[in-house]
C-alpha cells in the first residue's frame, strides 16, 4: 500500500444526502469537510427507487423534498456499510430574525430512528445561541480535530462559499455550479447562455427548483419552450438586505419564505419590467409556501403579471404539467405580441400626424 492509499484508508468516510440543503449549502459543506480530512460520498441524483424507499419511510404529512431525503439517506445506508458518518446539519436560524422550517430544526433527531444509520455527524446552524464558528469546532472536534484546524477550514469554506454565490449572482444556472464544485473545476459560466423571447422569474426552494426528478425537469421543458429562466440565487445581494413587512406590522417568520417574498418585491417596484410573469413551485403540504403564495397571487394581480403555482408531490404527472406549462407560455407570447402590435400602430399613428 503506498503512502497516499494509506491516507485516504485513515480518512473519515461521511455520506452526504443530495437533498434538501445539498441544493444550497453542498459548496460550503464540501470544502469545510474536505478541509478536515473527511473523504466525501454523495448519494445519487434522484430517483424512482429513492422516491419509493423515502415514501415508505416517511410518513402522509410530510412534504416530497422530506421524504426524498429519507431515500438518500436509506441509500447510502444500504449501498456504503462502511460509512463512518452520514452528515445532516441542524439548520435552527442563520439569521437572528427568522427560523428554517421545524422539519429542518428535528432532522437528526428524525433520521436517527431510520434502521441501521451509521453515526451522525452533526453541523448545528442556530444564530440565535451561537455564531456558526462554534459549530464549526465542534464539527473538528467529532472529526478528531483541533480548534484551530477547524476554525482554518471554517474560513477556507466561507471564503469558498461566497465565490460560488457570486458565481450564481453572475448568472449560472445551480445545477451547473454543484457540477463544477464536485469536480473541483474553477468557477466559469457555459459559453452559451439560454436566451428566450418569455423571461420568467421561477420561485421556489432550491431543493424543489432543482432536484430535476421530482419537478420532471421543469427547466429544461420552459427552456424548450423558448423561455429564459430567472431564480432568486441569480439576484443581488442587497435585495435581500431590508426585510419585508406586510400590512405595515406583518413580518415573515420563516426564512425561506422571506428570502421569496424579497425577491417578488423587488419585481413589484424597481424590477416589474425585467421579467413577463412569475410560476412557483410548491411543495405538497408545505404550509409556509402555501400562505406567501397567497400573498404573491393578489400583488401579481394588481400589477397585472401573469402568475402560476404549481403544487409537486410523489404523484406528479408530466403530461398535466406540460399542459400548464405550455398553456402559460403561450398567453404570456400572445400577449407580449399584442402589446407590441398596439406600439407599432401607436406611432404609426404619430408618424402620419
Amino acid at each position: 500500500m503506498d503512502e497516499k492509499e494509506k491516507r485516504d484508508k485513515d480518512k473519515p468516510k461521511v455520506g452526504i444526502p443530495r437533498a434538501l440543503h445539498y441544493y444550497r449549502y453542498f459548496p460550503f459543506w464540501k470544502k469545510i469537510l474536505e478541509e478536515l480530512g473527511a473523504e466525501l460520498i454523495i448519494s445519487p441524483p434522484t430517483n424512482k427507487k429513492i422516491v419509493e424507499v423515502g415514501v415508505r419511510h416517511g410518513f402522509g404529512e410530510l412534504c416530497i423534498p422530506m421524504k426524498v431525503y429519507y431515500g438518500h439517506v436509506m441509500h447510502l445506508i444500504e449501498n456504503y456499510p462502511n460509512l463512518d458518518f452520514i452528515f445532516v446539519p441542524r439548520y435552527v436560524a442563520e439569521v437572528k430574525e427568522a427560523f428554517f422550517c421545524p422539519k429542518f430544526l428535528s432532522l437528526p433527531d428524525v433520521v436517527k430512528i431510520l434502521p441501521d444509520v451509521p453515526n451522525l455527524l452533526n453541523f448545528e446552524v442556530n444564530v440565535k445561541e451561537f455564531p456558526v464558528s462554534v459549530a464549526a469546532i465542534d464539527l473538528g472536534k467529532q472529526l478528531g480535530k483541533s480548534k484551530t484546524k477547524a476554525l482554518d477550514a471554517y474560513k477556507k469554506a466561507k471564503t469558498y462559499y461566497e465565490e460560488y454565490l457570486n458565481f450564481l449572482r453572475r448568472g449560472a444556472n445551480v445545477i451547473h455550479a454543484l457540477r463544477l464544485v464536485r469536480r473541483d473545476l474553477p468557477f466559469k459560466l457555459p459559453k452559451k447562455k439560454v436566451k428566450g423571447n418569455v423571461r420568467l422569474l421561477l420561485l421556489g426552494h432550491a431543493y424543489n427548483l432543482f432536484d430535476t426528478y421530482i419537478n420532471l425537469d421543469f427547466q429544461k421543458k420552459l427552456q424548450e419552450r423558448d423561455v429564459e429562466v430567472l431564480t432568486i440565487e441569480n439576484m443581488p445581494e442587497w435585495i435581500f438586505e431590508t426585510p419585508v413587512v406586510v400590512n405595515k406590522k406583518l413580518q415573515n417568520y420563516w426564512k425561506h419564505e422571506e428570502e421569496i417574498m424579497q425577491a417578488i418585491r423587488y419585481f413589484l417596484t424597481k424590477g416589474r419590467n425585467e421579467i413577463d410573469g412569475v410560476i412557483f413551485l410548491i411543495s405538497f403540504a408545505c404550509g409556509p409556501d402555501s400562505l406567501i403564495s397567497e400573498l404573491i397571487m393578489r400583488d401579481m394581480k394588481v400589477v397585472k403579471l401573469p402568475y402560476l403555482a404549481i403544487t409537486m408531490d410523489e404523484h406528479s404527472g408530466e403530461a398535466g404539467m406540460l399542459t400548464r406549462i405550455e398553456s402559460f407560455v403561450e398567453m404570456i407570447k400572445r400577449k407580449k405580441k399584442l402589446m407590441k402590435e398596439k406600439e407599432e400602430e401607436k406611432q404609426k399613428t404619430v408618424v402620419s400626424q
